[in-house]
Formats: C-alpha cells, sequence, structure tokens
C-alpha cells in the first residue's frame, strides 16, 4: 500500500491540484491519503474537507491531520506516525504528482529505498519558466557532482527524496524533527543514504510545483532559506547539512565573481542547445546567489532573532 501525505499551510490557491493529482495513484494501486494542514488561516481546511468528502472512496484510508503549523518537518513526522503503508510519498500544497507516477513508480522503486522525483516548475509566467530551467540544471549537476558510479560522495548535496520505503523512516524513527526553515527534506536524505539505503535521482518521476509568479517571488524565498540557516531547531540539521552549508556559502562568491553562473549556463547549453535559455539559466543562478548572500548576512548579523 502507498502512503501520500500532502503537507500544507495557506495553500489554497494550489492545494486543490495537489489532491486531485493523488487520485492518478488510485487507478493502480491501493493509497492511504493523509493530509497534514499547519493551522492554516485561509481556505485550505475547507478544500481538504471538501475533498475527503466528495473522493473518501477511492482510497483506503483517508485522514486529516491538524498540526501547529511549526514546520514542515513536525508535519511529515506527523503524517509518518499515522500512515500505514509500505511506501510514503511526501507531497506539499503546491507539488501536484505528475502522471509518471501512474506508470513508473513501482519499477523505479525496484532497486531504491528513496526516490528525489525530477521537479517541473509549472511556467505561469517569465520568471518561473526561468526558474523551472535552472532547476533542471541544478539536480543534473547535483547528482553529476555527487555521484561517481554508485558512491555518494556527500549526500547532503543531493536532490531531496520524497519517497521513502517506510522500513527506512522506521529506522530513523520517524522523519526528522529538526528544521523549521531549512533544508527539512535534505536532512532527512542525508541521514537515509548515511545510514546505507539505497537513493535514486529519477528523471522517470515527476513532480509539478506551482510557485508563485515573479522574480521577486524567488529572491524573497531564498533570503527566507538563508536566513532559515540560522534559525534551525536543533544543531542536528546543520551538522548533517554541513557539507551543503558550506557549498552554499561558497556560492557567495558568485556575487563577485559570476564564475558559478557560467558553470551553469555552460551546463544549460550542452543540455538544450538554447543560447537563450543558457543565458536565462545564468541570471537565475545570480539573482539566487545575491539573495542567499544577503540573507545569510542578515542571519550573521540578528542571529535567532
Amino acid at each position: 500500500m502507498y502512503t501520500v501525505i500532502i503537507v500544507t499551510k495557506n495553500n489554497a490557491p494550489t492545494v486543490r491540484h495537489v489532491l486531485s493529482s493523488t487520485l492518478i495513484l488510485t487507478d493502480e494501486y491501493d493509497v492511504e491519503l493523509i493530509m497534514v494542514d499547519g493551522n492554516s488561516r485561509d481556505d485550505t481546511p475547507k478544500i481538504l474537507g471538501d475533498f475527503a468528502e466528495k473522493h473518501r472512496g477511492y482510497f483506503i484510508s483517508v485522514k486529516i491531520l491538524r498540526d501547529p503549523g511549526i514546520s514542515s518537518s513536525y508535519a511529515r513526522h506527523l503524517g509518518f506516525k499515522n500512515s500505514l503503508g509500505d511506501v510514503l510519498i511526501y507531497l506539499d500544497g503546491d507539488t501536484p504528482l505528475s502522471s509518471s507516477f501512474k506508470y513508473h513508480l513501482e519499477r523505479e522503486l525496484e532497486d531504491s529505498d528513496l526516490i528525489a522525483p525530477i521537479h517541473e516548475c509549472v511556467p505561469i509566467d517569465e520568471a518561473t519558466r526561468v526558474f523551472n530551467l535552472f532547476m533542471k540544471t541544478v539536480s543534473y549537476i547535483q547528482t553529476e557532482t555527487t555521484i561517481v558510479g554508485k558512491v555518494v560522495i556527500d549526500p547532503s548535496i543531493l536532490p531531496p527524496a520524497r519517497i521513502f520505503k517506510r522500513r527506512v523512516l522506521e529506522r530513523m524513527k520517524g522523519y526528522p524533527l529538526s528544521s523549521r526553515f531549512f533544508g527539512e527534506d535534505r536532512i532527512a536524505t542525508a541521514i537515509a543514504v548515511r545510514l546505507g539505503f539505497r537513493y535514486k535521482f529519477s528523471i522517470q518521476l515527476k513532480l509539478f510545483k506551482i510557485d508563485e509568479s515573479g522574480y521577486y517571488s524567488y529572491w524573497k524565498k531564498h533570503y527566507r532559506y538563508a536566513i532559515g540557516i540560522h534559525k534551525d531547531l536543533s544543531l542536528l540539521g546543520k551538522n548533517i547539512l554541513r557539507g551543503y552549508i558550506i557549498m552554499r556559502r561558497l556560492n557567495h562568491i558568485n556575487v563577485l565573481f559570476p564564475l558559478l553562473s557560467l558553470l551553469y549556463a555552460g551546463r544549460s547549453l550542452a543540455v538544450s542547445r538554447n543560447i537563450r535559455n543558457a543565458a536565462e539559466v545564468l541570471l537565475m543562478k545570480y539573482l539566487i546567489d545575491f539573495a542567499m548572500f544577503t540573507g545569510d548576512l542578515k542571519g550573521f548579523i540578528h542571529g535567532d532573532k
């Protein structure tokens, strides 16, 4: 049995699409659906309730859980503790499944214990279209530089897993309660790989990402993400992600000397054979690194305030 755990907070504009996408799996598999709402103040709770009432018959079990909205880590842990499935699929309130899960999920799980699906950002405007190009480039670079043969050099840099066999999370004593702002999915992935479980970055399984429109939304997101390095609830996350944090901070050099932007543009050009795409990836890389630098600087100055 598969358990789909949707962690959501104030996602009324997008969560209905995430919920509808879970029906893709019910045609082929026994599916348990768990929705964890983080004390939403918009119409999210009503949307969850309406979906459960209308579609309960498609699932083996449907549960709606409430959590204080402190962190995604806690919400994911709560979902796991109330689940029964042999395989757990974690979705956010803005991340629907694609139809690829219906056709490839079982096969991809044959030789892996945790899977990082490839993400495709829904191109609702120019900024989201460019960010989609950028994220594809990031995923390929991360896997190429982190996995040599079958040896993982640093699991903290891997694209984060969203699919876990139950035995992985049982060995980890549940989803790690370690972060409120920063890298909770990377922490879970890194711990699982360090414990010896088989990791896979899958280009067959695709998740859609429905981001806010506009370049400013990406600035804001990565600025807040960098501040989160300083606001982690425990030292566990910082220790587990030490390699990733060092790598992210080395990327600050790109603000003064944009050599990494050129590297990313070159990788994009090699894949897409499109000069415009490469130029857009170059600029997005610079925007994100500048936002991360600014957020990290504020975190150093103000600490946990």
